[in-house]
């Protein structure tokens, strides 16, 4: 059965430990500002693979704007870069997902949204394990599933159990950050798995994980959104930073859409996957397109959080007009 426990700022924020994570990099809520809406330095997060950050071109972009580049991370997963942002030791959270965002503005944090994109094809998929006896989402009742809160695996196995009637309170639903979920799937520890690109491919190919549910493939139009996010005092005092790096974010985006290959493979210099799995994650090749929030991007994310309110997914209902800053 899916718990909702009562979810406060406080516990947000301490969820994943930024205390120490500030004491870390020493840095507080310091802009760097230079005047005229811009920031002499800019603190961006960034996941475990981290495209832009290896390729080096995002940060020479900026820099030639007089804007130096400081990577914060790495972070496995949206819902942290958030926590980040909020407490001021990031300035940028990392091009996540837009269900962890609406839950942390839910909670009290003062983030904005600031850009978007779509994804095609939408590859997050609930994975069964190998053994496991599950062929189908109706094989999920009385099993074991694990899926990051609040994020792209909650809302995608609510859809798969809605989709084919199975009832929530028939499913032991595991919170995991993907690493301690792929360990746990690894080991036979869960069932089935509802996780997103790398992550599923890897499961799939180390593991023999068979896909029995594929956003793209069983949802008509898409719940959640690729995101970027500041803290509303950054929007507000460095207007002209935030679409510096968004456009330079656009850049990358493009380059990988047209160079997918290139950038797993440069992404694998970090990662080391095997190639069985770089080749895995090519087949399921995806393109997104960036843009800044615009009133298109505040229809398509408002639609998809009273969805996500009305399953309980999040704890509460969100206006996403009033924490977007269109630049």
């Amino acid at each position: 059965m899916i718990e909702h426990p009562r979810v406060t700022r406080r516990t947000v924020l301490t969820a994943t430990g930024l205390g120490a994570l500030a004491a870390l990099t020493g840095c507080g809520s310091a802009d760097g500002g230079t005047g005229g809406g811009s920031a002499s330095t800019v603190r961006l997060t960034h996941g475990n693979i981290s495209v832009p950050k290896i390729r080096g071109v995002l940060d020479r972009t900026l820099r030639s704007q007089g804007i130096t580049v400081k990577w914060i991370g790495p972070f496995p997963n949206h819902a942290p870069t958030l926590q980040a942002v909020a407490t001021g030791t990031a300035d940028f959270s990392f091009g996540g997902s837009s269900t962890p965002a609406d839950q942390a503005i839910l909670s009290g944090a003062d983030l904005v949204y600031v850009a978007w994109a779509t994804t095609e094809p939408r590859t997050t998929a609930v994975l069964a394990r190998t053994g496991s006896g599950i062929a189908k989402v109706a094989d999920l009742a009385g099993r074991t599933v694990a899926v990051n809160k609040a994020g792209l695996g909650e809302f995608l196995l609510v859809a798969a159990l809605e989709k084919y009637k199975v009832p929530r309170d028939r499913v032991k639903v595991l919170y995991m950050n993907p690493p301690e979920a792929a360990a746990a799937f690894a080991s036979g520890k869960i069932d089935a798995w509802s996780i997103w690109e790398g992550f599923r491919e890897i499961a799939e190919i180390r593991h023999g994980a068979r896909a029995i549910f594929v956003e793209g493939d069983e949802l008509e139009r898409q719940i959640d959104f690729r995101s970027f996010l500041v803290r509303r005092e950054y929007a507000e005092k460095h207007p002209d930073t935030v679409r510096a790096v968004i456009k330079a974010f656009q850049v990358e985006q493009q380059w990988q859409n047209d160079h997918f290959k290139e950038g797993i493979e440069l992404g694998n210099d970090v990662s080391k996957y095997p190639p069985e799995v770089v080749a895995q994650i090519v087949r399921h090749r995806t393109r997104q397109n960036l843009t800044l929030m615009n009133d298109e991007g505040i229809r398509q994310l408002q639609w998809g959080a009273d969805w996500l309110t009305e399953r309980r997914i999040l704890s509460g209902k969100i206006d996403i007009a009033e924490h977007t800053v269109k630049l």
